[in-house]
């Protein structure tokens, strides 16, 4: 590499590297002049430019977009495998388990009344019955069918409350008696007592206990009638 040097005359000239360190006379001047080696410059370290990576940028609305897409998803699917699922199962057996309630609740009233004294089989015209429809309070918004489903309604002697098992259909409630209504709304003289019954439908008959004895209707004999 040459090495440029300059005498104290002014004088600049470019040298041979093989001179460094001698003493030369200066070609304007003649004066001596010491040839010193060029500084060696800084090697310099290379550096790495770090490899440039495609950039994924998904925006802000997009993600709250697909946020709510999954969240509305999940709770559609939640609200069609539970409610409405429960809701459907429902249908199914609303209708025979208002049926069912009548008819165990009346027959209770009349194995019952009969059993004390207050109610003669074989008059027809004042037997006790179911006046009315039975009302549930049916199951919604629940994610499973309950267990049981709590019903009301009002016979002919005075209102009756209890709960129906969707599993097992079994039925239990507390029956008022001693009063009249009308049409299943209009309470013409108010129930006086009530008692607590367990009942069910077996093979198409109904069946009522209470604390555990079976409920039969007592049937007087012809000669004690009145």
């Amino acid at each position: 590499m040459p090495i440029t040097v300059q005498c104290i005359c002014g004088k600049r000239m470019g040298l041979s590297d093989a001179l460094a360190g001698k003493t030369i006379k200066c070609p304007a001047c003649g004066d001596p002049l010491q040839v010193t080696a060029a500084p060696k410059s800084a090697a310099r370290t290379p550096v790495k430019k770090p490899s440039a990576s495609p950039a994924i940028y998904i925006s802000k609305g997009k993600i709250i977009a697909a946020v709510s897409l999954v969240i509305g998803l999940t709770l559609g699917l939640m609200f069609y495998f539970g409610p409405v699922r429960v809701w459907n199962q429902w249908e199914n057996i609303g209708g025979k388990a208002g049926d069912d309630v009548s008819n165990v609740i009346a027959f209770g009233l009349q194995a019952y009344l009969s059993q004390q004294g207050d109610y003669n089989p074989r008059d027809a015209h004042n037997a006790p019955a179911v006046d009315g429809p039975v009302h549930f309070f049916r199951p919604t918004l629940v994610m499973s069918m309950p267990e049981k489903v709590k019903f009301f309604g009002k016979s002919s002697q005075g209102d009756f409350v209890g709960y129906y098992n969707t599993q097992t259909g079994d039925i239990e409630a507390d029956v008022a008696y001693g009063g009249m209504t009308f049409a299943g709304v209009v309470d013409l003289a108010k129930a006086t007592n009530k008692f607590h019954m367990t009942g069910r439908m077996a093979n198409g008959f109904p069946q009522a206990e209470i604390n555990g004895t079976s409920l039969t209707i007592v049937w007087p004999k012809k000669d004690d009638q009145q």
